[in-house]
């Protein structure tokens, strides 16, 4: 898969609300107390907001209102994210040859892809609108877009825009409950990919992935449509259940293509949460500089699904370029106890 590399990645999200004040907003609710000892314990400090319930309380809206309300801000947020990362990446709307968007969060046909006239793209321009999936659709978006600029020779954008701040429920708060009103916060982010040229220098060549299902644990992690938008089931348990298969997919896929674990420069993990982070980062040993900026992206913004690992994988790329030949790691999970695995390569 490596006629393909990443060129631009780009990460944005809604203002940021302090979770203190957010604390503060349920604190009367039955289940306030958990809410407010849940964020005290999460390492999160602020996140992102497209609906701020400190300023309109969505938690009493209908599930249409939640999607159409989402759909607007999703696209409003996506278009901005879009533009700067063709800017970045010094291309023209023209240009592009794919469209691709992945949400969980916002369901609509069309939906993200009608951002394509907006942004200038071509009117012959393909459009393939991927979701849901969760936390993990970064990984698998970026791969298929990889093999689409492989076989066509153009440049290709992937949107990932989740919103969760549309979806908040109504109380009472359980102990899950509260860690996902915690947990999730609002992002998009946006990838370019170019066919690689020989001899032609920059960004990241996409190498090739790894996908593991651990269907046991299926019922861990899941998200569904709801009376009141998205409805998120979030068992203890999964930090575990990451923690003991992330490994798998990593092995295999640098065992396919002869890198040694110890030569990988550094790991882009999905930050889905504290727990995770610690768990994955005992079970793995990863490096410092890898699991610090990971937990810096959860402390600022929170989980922002799919765009998350996206921001690591920027941050990590912006302060720590990955040199020609050296081989970068992108690790996400999701719904279905289902981790994906990405290697990359300095071009």
């Amino acid at each position: 898969m490596s006629e393909a590399r990443i060129v631009a990645v780009t990460f944005r999200t809604p203002p940021l609300v302090k979770m203190e004040e957010f604390a503060n907003l349920v604190a009367a609710d039955p289940g306030g107390d958990t809410v407010a000892q849940v964020i005290r314990n999460s390492a999160i400090t602020t996140k992102g907001t497209a609906v701020n319930a400190l300023l309109e309380d969505p938690r009493r809206w209908t599930t249409r209102r939640r999607m159409d309300r989402s759909l607007t801000e999703a696209r409003r947020l996506g278009r901005s994210t879009v533009t700067a990362a063709l800017a970045e990446a010094g291309l023209h709307p023209e240009d592009v040859g794919l469209f691709a968007t992945v949400t969980t969060t916002t369901h609509s046909a069309p939906g993200l892809d009608a951002l394509a006239p907006e942004l200038g793209l071509r009117p012959d321009v393909e459009t393939l609108s991927l979701g849901p999936m969760g936390c993990y659709a970064a990984v698998p978006a970026v791969s298929a877009c990889a093999h689409w600029v492989a076989v066509k020779r153009r440049p290709a954008v992937l949107l990932a825009v989740d919103l969760f701040s549309p979806h908040v429920q109504p109380p009472p708060y359980d102990k899950e409950q509260a860690v996902v009103l915690t947990l999730f916060g609002d992002g998009a982010a946006a990838v370019v990919l170019l066919p690689r040229e020989a001899g032609e220098p920059g960004g990241v060549e996409v190498v090739d992935s790894e996908q593991l299902t651990a269907p046991a644990h299926a019922d861990d992690l899941q998200v569904h449509m709801g009376d009141n938008g998205l409805r998120i089931r979030l068992k203890p348990s999964m930090p575990d259940v990451v923690a003991g298969s992330v490994a798998i997919p990593a092995r295999a896929l640098l065992a396919r293509h002869g890198v040694r674990w110890s030569d990988v420069a550094w790991w882009a993990v999905h930050p889905g949460g504290r727990r995770i982070l610690d768990r994955v980062d005992e079970a793995l040993g990863l490096p410092e500089r890898s699991m610090a900026t990971a937990r810096e992206v959860m402390r600022e913004y929170g989980n922002t699904a799919a765009p998350a690992v996206l921001a690591v994988l920027r941050r990590l790329q912006t302060t720590r370029p990955l040199a020609a030949g050296e081989h970068g790691v992108v690790l996400a999970c999701g719904p279905g106890a289902t981790v994906w695995a990405l290697l990359l390569r300095g071009a």
